[in-house]
């Protein structure tokens, strides 16, 4: 009877066991929990003995064991829909998608989620905050930003919010707001497809508000465990309305533009992170005019999930409005939290 009762036991814990997903390190450290996604180089799994998810880079493990259906993407742009990953041998899984096949390096493996996750395990947040106060001048400048993001299967949908403020005695206040909303669909071979709009107002330029709807197609050129690298081209539809000022009274202005960006974002460099964009609107219906937008943001990770991040905006615009600079930029720098 006591053998009996010895041999449930264990088999209990073989089958709780083989309810977990298992990683394994180079010196044979194991983790058992529920793996929830990687990406980026950083693989998130939760466990039954932990109140906070563990961050683990991909490159650490060795082996990976699991039961559960996955969304997977590699190296050579192939993506995998509700995929097994069966470990093969060390380095090397077997995944079985429903359309494809194949045995693939661990180093491959670029992005992976599980596909029956539900809503809020696909959605991602974070807001930044920065604030300068200067005697002189009365001088007060504020700046933050949020993103939301939601990622499924093959579609990746981003809202981001950013606004900045400077005030000081004597001198007229300084205002920039600007809100993108995009979602992009990817299909099996790095080719994606995207729409967005983009609201811009700055004092700067004398834009009340600049309206962009855009679309076009998108390629990644690269992307693997450190970096991502794409490609976009397409066609826009800009509206202006202007800050009329004195003797110069501004006429809005509607166009049709072409579209062509690039993208890069390293994210292997330690805690160090790296983007970087540029967008180039030619316009078809203005002869001659030109707008570029530009940014780059860099951030380094703090422990909880707190960052310091630094960044650069820059609008260029070679046929401002009269009274209005043909470049407006903004420097930023604060703490930032992801969750």
């Amino acid at each position: 009877m006591k053998n009996i009762l010895v041999a449930s036991f264990l088999l209990t814990q073989m089958v709780l066991f083989a309810q977990k997903d298992s990683l394994i390190f180079d010196g044979g450290q194991v983790i058992v929990g529920e793996v929830k996604e990687m990406n980026r180089n950083i693989l998130t799994i939760e466990t039954d003995y932990s109140n906070t998810d563990f961050k683990i880079e991909w490159d650490k493990i060795t082996e990976f064991y699991s039961d559960q259906l996955y969304m997977i993407q590699i190296t050579d742009r192939t993506i995998f829909t509700n995929a097994t990953m069966s470990f093969q041998k060390p380095g090397e899984f077997k995944i079985i998608g429903e359309s494809n096949s194949g045995y693939v390096p661990m180093s491959e493996v670029v992005y992976l989620r599980q596909v029956d996750t539900g809503f809020w395990s696909k959605l991602s947040a974070s807001i930044d905050l920065g604030f300068n106060l200067t005697k002189a001048s009365n001088l007060q400048q504020f700046n933050a930003s949020t993103t939301v993001g939601y990622k499924s299967a093959q579609w990746t949908y981003r809202v981001t919010y950013q606004q900045n403020r400077s005030e000081q005695d004597d001198v007229d206040p300084v205002r920039r707001t600007e809100v993108n909303a995009n979602a992009d669909y990817a299909l099996h071979n790095g080719i994606f497809f995207g729409a967005g709009v983009n609201f811009l107002s700055n004092t700067e330029q004398l834009l009340d508000l600049r309206t962009t709807g855009s679309a076009g197609v998108g390629y990644y050129l690269v992307r693997n465990n450190e970096m991502y690298w794409q490609s976009t081209f397409g066609v826009a539809i800009n509206n202006e309305n202007f800050t009329d000022v004195p003797e110069e009274p501004s006429e809005d202005r509607d166009s049709f533009e072409g579209l062509l960006g690039t993208e890069l974002n390293l994210y292997n460099l330690g805690d160090i992170d790296l983007f970087t964009n540029i967008i180039w609107y030619p316009s078809f219906t203005e002869e001659g005019r030109n707008r570029i937008n530009y940014s780059i943001d860099v951030s380094y990770d703090m422990p909880l999930d707190f960052y310091i991040k630094t960044g650069l905006t820059v609008n260029y615009d070679n046929q401002p409005v009269a009274g209005a600079s043909e470049t407006d930029y903004v420097f930023t720098g604060g703490i930032g939290w992801e969750f």
